[in-house]
């Protein structure tokens, strides 16, 4: 988000985290924890 420049949460979940998840092309360090505030992601 900070090197995007955005500030709401909700719209960047939205737009851009699910799709990418989805597609495969990210993919979460803790997968059994998506809510975790140690989550990271990472490019596939």
């Amino acid at each position: 988000m900070g090197y995007l420049e955005l500030t709401d949460k909700k719209h960047f979940r939205k737009m851009y985290l699910v799709p990418l998840l989805e597609s495969g092309k990210l993919k979460m360090t803790i997968p059994d924890k998506p809510n975790s505030r140690s989550q990271k992601y990472i490019r596939v």
